[in-house]
C-alpha cells in the first residue's frame, strides 16, 4: 500500500491554504480601498460645503457693501444739499430758482419805500400763486413740478426792470415788487403781461401744461407803509383772485371792498356782484361808513381764516407726500437685504 494519496485528494488539500490567503489578502485590500473611497467622499462634501458658505458669505457681504454705499451716496447727496442750500442762503438766492430769497426781498422791499416816499411814488407788491400746480406734480413728477418752476421764475425776471424785484415766496408762489411806480395802472399792465407769458410755456419734459397764475396787487402806500403788510394784504387780494378766475388779478383795494367769490344758493349769482348795502344814500354818512368799516375788517377775517385753513391742507399733503416717497427710498434700499436673506446655505 503506497504512502502517497491520492491525486485528486492531495492537491485540493495543498491548495485551500492558499486560496484562503488570497481571499483574505482581497479582503483586506477592498476593505482598505473602502476605507479610502469613504474618506474621499467625506473630503469632498466638506470641500463643498466650505464652497457654498464661502459664496453665501461673499454675497452677503457684497449686499452689505451695497447696502452701506447706497447710505453713505445718500448721506453725501444730503450734506451737498445743505451745503447748497446754506450757500444759498448767504448769498441770498433761492436754491431750485435762483431767485432773490426773502431776506434780500425784504431788504429791497425797503429801500423801495424810502425811495418812493422821498419821491412821492408808489411800490407795487404782485403776490402770485399759480394754478393747478400740484396736478403736474401729481402726473408728470417732482422733476417736471421743479422744471415748472424754474421757468417760471426764468419767466418772471424776463418781464421786469433791473431795478425790480422777482423772489419765490415758497412752494409755487412767487413775488414781484416793482419799485418807483407812479400809476395803478402799473402794476396791473405787468400782472396782464405775466398770464400772457406764462400761457406759452406749454411743454415741460415732454408733457404738455397749461400755467397761469392768480394774481394779488398791494401798493404803497394806499394799502399799507411796510414789507410786512402789504405781502399780507397782497396774500389776500390773491386769494380773491383765486376764486373769481383762473389767471386774474384783484387789488387789494378792491378785495377790501368785495366778500368772497360764494355762490349765492338764492339768487343764482355771487355775492362779490350783489351792493355791499341796499340803499346807502338813506343811512347818515357817519353810519354809513361804520357799517362799511365793520364789513370790510369782517371780511378780511374771513379771507385770511380760508387762506390759513388752504395753507394748512397743502402742508398736510405736502408733508403726506414726502412721507409716502421716504418709505418707497427705505423699501429700495432694503431689497439687497431680501436677496441676500433668501440665499440658500447649501445648493438644492
Amino acid at each position: 500500500m503506497s504512502d502517497l494519496p491520492d491525486g485528486p485528494a492531495g492537491t485540493s488539500a495543498d491548495a485551500s491554504p492558499s486560496v484562503q490567503d488570497d481571499v483574505a489578502r482581497l479582503a483586506g485590500q477592498i476593505k482598505t480601498m473602502r476605507g479610502i473611497l469613504v474618506q474621499l467622499l467625506q473630503d469632498v462634501v466638506r470641500a463643498d460645503s466650505r464652497l457654498d458658505q464661502a459664496q453665501s458669505g461673499r454675497l452677503i457681504e457684497a449686499n452689505e457693501q451695497l447696502v452701506l454705499s447706497a447710505l453713505d451716496a445718500r448721506a453725501d447727496a444730503e450734506t451737498a444739499n445743505g451745503a447748497l442750500d446754506e450757500a444759498s442762503r448767504i448769498i441770498g438766492l433761492d436754491a431750485l430758482t435762483g431767485l432773490p430769497n426773502r431776506t434780500v426781498l425784504l431788504d429791497r422791499f425797503e429801500h423801495a419805500i424810502s425811495s418812493a416816499r422821498r419821491h412821492g411814488n408808489r411800490v407795487a407788491l404782485l403776490f402770485l400763486d399759480l394754478n393747478a400746480f400740484k396736478q403736474i406734480n401729481d402726473s408728470f413728477g417732482h422733476a417736471a413740478g421743479d422744471k415748472a418752476l424754474q421757468l417760471v421764475a426764468a419767466c418772471l425776471t424776463s418781464l421786469v426792470r433791473e431795478t425790480d424785484t422777482v423772489s419765490r415766496h415758497g412752494g409755487d408762489e412767487f413775488l414781484l415788487l416793482l419799485a418807483e411806480i407812479t400809476d395803478p395802472g402799473d402794476a396791473a399792465l405787468v400782472a396782464e403781461k405775466v398770464n400772457a407769458a406764462l400761457g406759452e410755456i406749454d411743454m415741460i419734459d415732454g408733457h404738455a401744461v397749461s400755467l397761469t397764475a392768480s394774481i394779488g396787487i398791494g401798493l404803497y402806500p394806499d394799502d399799507g407803509a411796510d414789507a410786512k403788510t402789504l405781502i399780507g394784504h397782497a396774500d389776500t387780494a390773491m386769494y380773491l383772485a383765486k376764486q373769481q378766475q383762473a389767471g386774474g388779478f384783484v387789488f387789494h383795494a378792491d378785495s377790501a371792498l368785495r366778500p368772497l367769490a360764494l355762490e349765492c344758493p338764492t339768487a343764482g349769482r355771487t355775492l362779490r356782484s350783489q351792493p355791499l348795502l341796499d340803499a346807502p344814500n338813506e343811512l347818515p354818512a357817519a353810519d354809513f361808513e361804520e357799517r362799511h368799516a365793520h364789513l370790510r375788517e369782517a371780511n378780511e377775517k374771513l379771507l385770511l381764516a380760508a387762506l390759513g385753513a388752504q395753507e394748512l391742507l397743502d402742508a398736510a399733503e405736502e408733508a403726506r407726500l414726502r412721507q409716502a416717497e421716504l418709505l418707497a427710498r427705505v423699501a429700495d434700499l432694503l431689497d439687497p437685504w431680501r436677496v441676500a436673506s433668501v440665499q440658500p446655505a447649501h445648493p438644492s
